[in-house]
């Protein structure tokens, strides 16, 4: 089912239950990514494509989290960009 969500202030339209990542590059939204390949399983390791989600406390990695109608997710708060060049 197709299910409108916020990636970065920009509306997209995504699969609901699909990868957050998967949404945002299927759109042509740049997420910095390392360890996901849409043909392998998620492993989560790199930490690379943390995103804040509205509504959720803490920076979640957006290979592993399923896309639900209304979402609205940033990779580019200052918060967020920090944490990768951790993770780098």
């Amino acid at each position: 089912m197709s299910v409108k969500i916020t990636f970065n202030g920009q509306i997209i339209e995504a699969q609901e239950g699909e990868p957050l990542l998967k949404a945002a590059l299927d759109a042509g939204i740049k997420v910095p990514h390392f360890c996901y390949h849409p043909g392998l399983s998620v492993a989560g390791a790199c930490r690379m494509c943390v995103v804040e989600i509205e509504g959720v406390p803490r920076p979640q990695i957006s290979c592993n989290t399923a896309v639900k109608e209304g979402m609205v997710a940033r990779c580019d708060t200052p918060q967020i960009k920090n944490a990768v060049r951790w993770a780098l």
